[in-house]
């Protein structure tokens, strides 16, 4: 879809988020994308809880990171490589959300 380049710079961007939300410093980044509901019920989490949230949050983009290196080696060498993504994605998607309305049932 894009070119290789592309897909390396996002995939640095997703891995440089993960380590972030991996350290539990990715506060700054959730209030900025969280709407005013979320930050009330976010201040009743315990601090465990938030890291719980926020390693979810690493997993997710880290799967997100991983399939786009593949996307950059692979991605125009074999057809197969862009659906595989995809479900990669999806997958990891669906995955987070089931995490989060097993664990985080606000």
């Amino acid at each position: 879809m894009f070119s290789p380049t592309f897909d390396w710079v996002f995939a640095g961007i997703m891995g440089v988020l993960a380590v972030i939300f991996f350290a539990g410093k990715g506060n700054g980044i959730l209030r900025a994308f969280s709407g005013k509901d979320t930050m009330a019920q976010k201040k009743k989490r315990t601090p465990e809880q938030e890291m719980r949230y926020q390693r979810a949050i690493a997993w997710f983009l880290l799967a997100i990171g991983l399939s786009e290196v593949l996307m950059a080696v692979l991605g125009f060498t074999y057809r197969w490589v862009p659906i595989v993504t995809m479900g990669i994605v999806i997958l990891s998607m669906i995955l987070l959300i089931i995490y989060l309305k097993k664990n985080f049932p606000e």
